[in-house]
């Protein structure tokens, strides 16, 4: 399964402890403003029973035998009453009344409480009501049985409950205020943060090194942000500066690669058909010769001028090769000829069925590369025996060279070898670059080195 991208892991983990905070505190204030409703409920019963319970003692007694009979006959009188009630502390607000409404006995004096309790409470089960705007009022009617007689009780939340009332009050709001500045931070930060910073990966994922940064900058509000990119972007115009250089060293190895091919046919078409000519009209001017001694001084100008075709035609070849037009096994077969004969080394060379047309460039810098190998590995590596392999496969056509010289250890960048004049390695990677392959070189001391080239067969064309 896929998991979500980083980025909304992060907005998901922000969001969960929040959500999570509000549900619980909402829990919470569920269950705490119950249980407040519940003490307040059983509040208000007993104190209705307490006075229930005064008014019946004063009214009825036990007579013999178990029975209850009445102190006096007719309705209650409100003095009764008021003697049964008078010394009552308990907190709740009460009133005492005949069934057509007449009141006997009110623990207060405001008249809007009285208003309260005649209208408001009328049922014989607790009931809760709002008062203003902080406060609540739970209250019930009670009837004492076998009298005409009624108790409405109820009782304050500000006064039995204190502060606790206001936080239940308000906490609905407090809990969505949260909730608001909760969304308003997310957002913020989604919007200061979150999507800079999906800017920021897209314009680093079309990144490509040499090229710069191609993106509008985004509204970075974090300063790390901004120091980042800008760091991203002295990094990014450093590479375009190295790209430049690197492109202006390609070039140069192309200039230098149509110079040599310039100067090899020059000296094919000029020097050396001259020299050529030379040796012809000495050959003609021996036969015309009597004297011995004359013979004798133009056949030492023959051989020299035979000599100098002979390195004309050397030099030639080593500029551009006309053996590559017989395709790279056999191009590769007369290197290590020569070479092997140039500097009296062993080279085994095995380039197996690597036939078929292959492109003049592609042919020239593979040739180029074991030339290159092959000269490093006898001048710097002191290298007695070299193995050349050439083979095409697995979707590639690659060469390995390897020798059994003394190594060296590789820097850490290749083109600090540029930088200290030894272009060698550094060309050999370049001829690869401009024909879509790369190059790797692994060494030792004491033990050798390898140079492995590769060319992914979808660019030979």
């Amino acid at each position: 399964m896929k998991k979500p991208p980083m980025l909304y892991r992060f907005i998901a983990a922000l969001l969960a402890p929040a959500a999570a905070a509000i549900l619980l505190a909402g829990v919470v204030y569920t269950q705490f403003g119950k249980s407040m409703e519940a003490n307040a409920n059983y509040y208000v019963e007993n104190l209705v029973d307490s006075i229930a319970t005064r008014i019946g003692a004063k009214i009825w007694d036990a007579a013999p035998k178990g029975v209850y009979s009445r102190f006096q006959e007719g309705d209650v009188p409100a003095a009764t009453i008021t003697s049964a009630l008078s010394d009552i502390t308990q907190p709740g607000i009460f009133l005492v009344r005949r069934g057509d409404g007449t009141v006997l006995y009110r623990s207060f004096t405001d008249k809007r409480l009285l208003n309260l309790l005649e209208k408001k409470f009328r049922s014989p089960v607790p009931a809760k009501i709002r008062v203003g705007l902080l406060n609540y009022y739970t209250g019930m009617c009670y009837r004492i049985p076998y009298e005409d007689l009624f108790v409405i009780g109820a009782v304050s939340w500000e006064k039995h409950f204190g502060f606790m009332v206001l936080l239940v009050t308000v906490w609905p709001f407090i809990m969505g205020a949260l909730a608001v500045a909760t969304v308003l931070i997310i957002y913020t930060l989604y919007d200061k943060l979150i999507l800079p910073l999906r800017a920021f990966d897209r314009e680093m994922s079309s990144l490509r090194l040499g090229y710069g940064l191609t993106r509008e900058p985004a509204d970075y509000s974090v300063p790390e942000m901004r120091h980042l990119r800008s760091a991203l972007e002295l990094l990014a115009q450093s590479e375009i500066e190295k790209e430049n250089l690197s492109l202006d060293y390609v070039s140069d190895i192309i200039k230098v690669q149509e110079e040599r091919e310039r100067i090899s046919r020059e000296i094919h078409d000029g020097p050396l058909q001259s020299v050529t000519a030379l040796v012809q009209h000495l050959r003609l001017l021996s036969l015309d010769l009597t004297d011995e001694e004359a013979a004798k001084k133009i056949a030492s100008a023959e051989r020299i001028a035979m000599a100098g075709v002979s390195e004309l035609r050397e030099f030639c070849n080593n500029l551009t090769p006309p053996w590559l037009d017989l395709g790279l096994p056999q191009s590769l077969d007369e290197l290590c000829n020569r070479m092997s004969a140039q500097y009296g080394v062993e080279i085994d060379l095995d380039a197996g069925n690597c036939g078929g047309d292959l492109p003049p460039p592609l042919c020239l810098s593979f040739y180029r590369v074991a030339q290159e190998a092959i000269s490093n590995s006898v001048n710097h590596g002191k290298a007695t025996a070299i193995s050349l392999r050439l083979e095409a496969g697995e979707g590639v056509l690659a060469m390995r060279v390897e020798d059994n010289g003394t190594g060296f250890e590789m820097p850490g960048d290749i083109k600090e070898l540029r930088v200290k004049g030894h272009r060698g390695i550094s060309n050999m990677k370049e001829r690869m670059r401009l024909v879509g392959g790369t190059l790797e070189i692994k060494s030792s001391f004491g033990i050798g080195t390898i140079i492995s080239c590769e060319v992914p067969l979808q660019n030979v064309k």
